[in-house]
């Protein structure tokens, strides 16, 4: 494992402390060096996120539009990943707040709702909010990757971390274990 300086040498301090990484920064790296960069990243607090910031990736000066999107608890475990390839990111991860146990869209919520054993009332949709004030949300950057490639860089992300939100019910025996060795950008070709 790296420390941070190997970071900051690698990516830039710019980027170190944005919680969006773009894909393309992954290109030539290990399966292991791309988890530990990832691991490493700056998690924006949710309660620190703005509607502005899933508008514009300050790295490339470009809309933010395409991607994958993880929620990392307060102790810094991944606990859900999910995708944007057709909506774009401050349209998905604003559903995903949904104040409404009705609403089809707000899936982290409504599971953390549930991990943390309150009832599925709107109430406890509030009540929910504070307790997860501090998660923090990481972006990686994928537009113009296409549809396929988004699918599969989530699937990469979610057979290394094994997030409990996504699979509630028991992690997909049907998922491969990654080589860690293998360069990421293969590992994309091959899932």
């Amino acid at each position: 494992m790296h420390d941070q300086s190997y970071y900051q040498r690698y990516l830039g301090v710019e980027q170190l402390m944005s919680f969006k990484l773009n894909v393309d920064d992954f290109e030539g790296l290990s399966i292991k060096a791309v988890m530990n960069i990832v691991d490493n990243a700056y998690k924006k607090p949710l309660s620190e996120v703005l509607l502005f910031d899933l508008l514009l990736n300050e790295t490339t000066n470009e809309a933010l539009r395409h991607g994958v999107y993880m929620y990392f608890n307060d102790e810094n475990e991944c606990v859900y990943v999910g995708m944007c390839s057709s909506s774009h990111f401050v349209h998905r991860i604003g559903g995903h707040f949904g104040m409404s146990p009705k609403y089809g869209m707000n899936t982290f919520l409504k599971r953390t709702v549930k991990m943390l054993g309150l009832s599925s009332s709107m109430e406890s949709y509030v009540e929910a909010l504070p307790k997860i004030s501090d998660y923090g949300l990481l972006i990686i950057n994928a537009n113009t990757k296409g549809k396929k490639y988004i699918a599969r860089l989530e699937k990469i992300f979610h057979i290394n971390y094994k997030p409990t939100l996504n699979f509630p019910k028991g992690f997909p025996k049907t998922y491969k274990d990654l080589n860690y060795d293998e360069q990421f950008s293969i590992a994309l070709s091959n899932n």
